[in-house]
Parts: structure tokens; sequence; C-alpha cells
């Protein structure tokens, strides 16, 4: 009987201590899984990637759109609830309706989300850069960083839309049309349009003082006599107010001049003409043997009344 009792004894201890180095052991998994959970949030880097804007730059008083690129620089660490918040500048504001925040999300480790956002802008901008402050956030970090954006027109035009010819034919009749529009708060003076073909002017269209915010539609017609392929270059000309002469180019094309056909036809029609007319006059033969003929029989019948 006692060996029966000491059996028993043994073996719940054994059995006590396979329990208890079970348990210590899941509790040893569990801890490094919730380790490595915590190494991966932990170890997320975030990053603007790179940005854009419309026109790259702003221009006072013209709406643009700014896009974004976030990345997680991390090769092998999640970002997890990520919120992208950006602080604008004077000057710049979200289209009605918007803000300039983002909810993201998750980024898996290298991964890139892109957001866009349209902004409207003031005519009061002054500065040639404007400063937006991009707040990145996520449960464990926070990354912070500026996007310095040039600002202010370099041109006193927009070029709004612009239609130059790529084909034509000799010496038939070709059309440019601008449409632009004033850029700034001061008047623009001298303004004129002009037409380039092969670097010589073919058209100068004086529109003189244009106000602030005015838009102009310009059209004109012209022709190249010669076939082949040919330049033309769209410009505008203005003054400052000193008088001083500038020039913006609004658009180039290389347009191609063919041959002419009708041009082709009527040289050989005119040569055949020609041929013709030098040929042989049998009209003029048929009707001087006519005049011979009559003057002969006139003379016969003379002779027989005498």
């Amino acid at each position: 009987m006692k060996r029966i009792s000491n059996f028993f004894t043994i073996l719940l201890l054994i059995l006590m201590f396979a329990f208890f180095s079970n348990t210590a052991y899941a509790s040893e998994i569990v801890s490094e899984v919730a380790a490595d959970e915590e190494e991966k949030i932990a170890g997320a880097y975030i990053i603007v990637e790179s940005y854009s804007i419309t026109n790259e730059r702003i221009i006072p008083g013209e709406p643009f759109e700014l896009t974004l690129v976030i990345k997680n620089a991390s090769s092998t660490f999640e970002a997890r609830n990520t919120l992208v918040d950006i602080t604008d500048p004077a000057g710049v504001a979200p289209e009605y309706g918007k803000v300039s925040e983002f909810y993201l999300g998750d980024i898996d480790p290298g991964s890139s989300k892109t957001i866009q956002l349209k902004y409207n802008s003031w005519t009061s901008i002054k500065t040639e850069t404007l400063d937006f402050n991009v707040l990145i956030v996520t449960e464990d970090k926070t990354h912070s960083t500026t996007l310095r954006i040039p600002a202010g027109a370099e041109e006193p035009f927009a070029i709004l839309s612009l239609d130059i010819p790529s084909s034509g034919k000799q010496g038939d009749s070709l059309s440019t049309s601008l449409t632009f529009k004033v850029l700034g708060e001061e008047n623009i003076r001298d303004v004129a349009y002009i037409v380039k073909v092969d670097e010589e002017e073919k058209v100068n269209t004086a529109i003189g003082i244009m106000k602030p915010g005015a838009t102009k539609t310009s059209a004109t017609a012209f022709s190249i006599p010669d076939a082949g392929k040919h330049t033309i270059e769209v410009l505008l000309r203005y003054s400052d107010e000193t008088g001083k002469l500038y020039t913006m180019t609004a658009g180039k094309e290389t347009v191609t001049i063919e041959k002419k056909v009708n041009q082709q036809k009527t040289s050989e029609a005119s040569k055949d003409t020609n041929e013709i007319n030098q040929g042989p006059n049998y009209i003029g033969m048929g009707a001087l043997a006519a005049v011979i003929v009559l003057l002969f029989f006139t003379v016969v019948l003379i002779l027989k009344k005498k």
C-alpha cells in the first residue's frame, strides 16, 4: 500500500511540474509576440517623400492643387493610425467645405499613400514663398516638416489656351488663337500679340493697356508660301512703367506645309494649252482654202459672161 501511495505522489509531482513548465513557456511565447508587435509599431518612420503643385508655384488669385506622397520609410515596421495635418500659410485656404487634414490609417513598411488638396489663393500674396507645415502623427510617433513653395507670378500673364496649327498647305490661310489673363495688381502697358514664322514677324497686333484680372482672346490669320517644315511662335510683348520692353513666349509649334496640288494642275493645264496653241492651225487653213475656192468660181463665172 505504501508503494502505491509513493507512486501516486511522484506522479502528481511530475504532472504539476509539467503544467507549470508549459504555462511559463506559453507566457514566454505571448510575451515575445507582444514585444514583436510593439517593436513593429515603435520602429515606423513616416516622411513626406515628395510633393508637387500646379504650375510649380502659387500664382496669387489663382486656384491650385497640392499633392503629397506620404511614405513609411521603415523597411520592417508598420505605421498605425496615421494622421496628416497641414497648417496652411496666410493667403491660401482649402476649397469650400474641405479641411487640411487626412486620416491615412495603417501604412505597411516601405509603402506610400498619396493625398491631394485643392486650394484657393488671394491676390494679396506678396511673398516669394509660402510655408506649409506638415504634421504626421501615428500611434507612437510624430514627424513634422515644412514645405517651402514658390509664390508670385514670374510672368504678368497666365496662358489659358493656345491654338497653333501643326500642318497646312502652301499659300493657304493659317490661324493662331491665344487666350490669356493679366496677373498681379498692376496695369500692363503696350501689350501686343505677335506671331513669328522662322524667327520672322508675320503678325504684330497692338492690344494696348490691360487691367489686372482682364482676359483677352486674340486670333490672327497668315500664310506660308514655302513648302516644308516651319516654326510658328506666339509671343506677348509688353512694357513696364519705365517703358522698357519685355517679351513672353506663349507657345511654339513646328508646322508642316505641303505643296498645293491645285497649283501643279493649273501649271500642267497651261502647258497643255500652250502646246495646242503652238501646233498647226487647221481651222485657219480650212478657211483660207474656202476663200481661194470661192474666188476661183467667181473668176470662172465672170469669164463665161464675157
